[in-house]
């Protein structure tokens, strides 16, 4: 309906989990990390809870699209007490037959099924969704199942999402067993004010549109409304922009999303955390406001966010952008919104100076891994690597990452390098020792060829050395 009218490409606010659509504020990077460090570290059980609608579901999905072999996946949602046994719908979420089948049967062919992926070299992980539904007897038989795992190597992991109401089961009398096989637990909660702003203008992104349209007044009365409820923010955000499009207003002001929210309301089952008619929009925040709107008609005159060719894209960002650390930020939201090419070029612009040269060339390096250009990835990262970064937890970051890409680029062989020179202090690092196992795996099938960088790594770790990695602490990656 408003799509064309506010230039999306898509719909900004839609209530799919949708991963594209994923903000990294402070508490959902964190909930990320955690998930990711408790699967790569072999972890039996890992749970997530929060309120409805803080993105749980949305950062499963991302996971999923994050992860890849040796994985098998099987995910159970919306799960209920009345599904009876466990067993059957673990079954089919594993693609495994279960007609005719007895408890005994199923528990005896997921055991051997356990067995098979543990021999192939992969591990399997079950997402069970809405997990505060399913009650104390089916947390029990996943304690059960997660006693399949033989000892010597974790085959079998089991994520938990669900609300608050699950971490109450799992303090409940008989779940001490499962409560201590717990590796990582994380609350995920409400955005900030802050986060709300800044959600808000990172979905506008990703959806297409280049130029400012809600303003600071109307975001604050979003987060006053939802209480920094994603779901929330969605529905109001959406139909502020129905609203507005009705009213043909050009921008979305917190006029039009207290309009909206009436509106809304009045026939919704759900309320928002506080009344829309009892907020008021003070008159310095309307005289601010107003100052805000002029300066977005001033920005709309002169667009600064797309580039539309390389050399009307160079003389932009010298003109337009003279301050570094806002040419970044351009920079990085001309990536999330996608416009890679864009976004080169003014990380190029950036690598230019000594201070910003690792770390431009390294989203310059994931710009082109989005786009498929693995070579020209692979040489940006060499680079900002070669230059050496500002600490050592980035250059642990670089060289994981440059071994990612180089799977991507089907150059299993030098990633292999990589992996074994980031897992010389013995420290895990992320999912490396499964990576390893796995290309480990290919080249004992004679599916991995020969390395070619084996010099230029030796030489760059001579070059740098590796005494002041024994005694850092984990890290995750910093460049995403």
């Amino acid at each position: 309906m408003y799509e064309t009218h506010y230039q999306f490409k898509a719909q900004p606010f839609t209530l799919l989990p949708d991963p594209g659509f994923l903000y990294l504020g402070a508490k959902h990077k964190m909930a990320l990390s955690l998930l990711e460090y408790g699967l790569a570290n072999g972890s039996a059980f890992i749970i997530i809870t929060g309120e409805p609608g803080t993105g749980k579901t949305t950062l499963l999905n991302q996971l999923l699209d994050e992860t890849r072999h040796p994985w098998t996946i099987g995910v159970l949602s919306n799960t209920h007490a009345g599904f009876g046994g466990l067993l059957p719908w673990i079954a089919t979420a594993f693609d495994m037959p279960t007609a005719d089948k007895s408890e005994t049967e199923l528990f005896q062919d997921f055991s051997r099924f356990l067995e098979r992926e543990r021999s192939a070299g992969r591990r399997v992980l079950l997402i069970v969704d809405e997990a505060q539904n399913i009650g104390t007897t089916m947390l029990e038989e996943l304690r059960l199942l997660s006693n399949l795992n033989d000892g010597r190597r974790r085959s079998l992991q089991i994520v938990l999402s669900g609300q608050l109401g699950l971490r109450d089961f799992l303090k409940g009398p008989g779940m001490v067993q499962l409560a201590q096989r717990i590796g990582v637990e994380y609350v995920l909660d409400a955005l900030s004010e802050d986060e709300t702003i800044a959600y808000i203008m990172h979905r506008l992104q990703v959806s297409g549109r280049t130029t400012p349209l809600f303003t600071t007044s109307a975001c604050r009365s979003v987060f006053r409304l939802s209480g920094g409820i994603p779901r929330l923010i969605n529905q109001l955000c959406d139909h502020a922009l129905v609203y507005g499009f009705a009213k043909q207003s050009v921008y979305i002001t917190a006029r039009v999303v207290l309009d909206a929210a009436a509106a809304r309301d009045r026939h919704a089952m759900f309320p928002f955390k506080v009344s829309p008619e009892s907020l008021e929009v003070s008159p310095t925040e309307l005289e601010e406001e107003a100052e805000e709107v002029r300066s977005f008609h001033a920005r709309n005159e002169q667009p600064s966010d797309i580039v539309q060719t390389t050399d009307e894209g160079k003389e932009l960002a010298r003109t337009v952008v003279q301050d570094s650390a806002a040419l970044y930020d351009e920079a990085i939201a001309l990536k999330e919104a996608g416009h890679f090419e864009q976004a080169i070029i003014l990380f190029d612009r950036l690598a230019e100076q000594e201070f910003w040269y690792v770390k431009a060339l390294a989203k310059k390096g994931l710009c082109l891994k989005a786009m498929g250009r693995f070579d020209e990835a692979i040489t940006a990262l060499q680079s900002a690597l070669s230059r050496g970064p500002a600490s050592e937890d980035d250059r642990t970051a670089l060289e994981y990452l440059l071994g990612r890409i180089f799977e991507d680029a089907g150059k299993p062989a030098e990633a292999v390098d990589l992996y074994q020179q980031l897992q010389q202090d013995g420290l895990p690092y992320r999912d490396v020792a499964v990576r390893l196992d796995r290309l480990g795996h290919a080249r004992k099938n004679g599916r991995v060829t020969g390395s070619t960088t084996t010099s230029w790594l030796g030489s760059l770790f001579k070059k740098y050395g590796q005494a002041s990695r024994r005694e850092r602490p984990q890290r995750f990656p910093t460049f995403k």
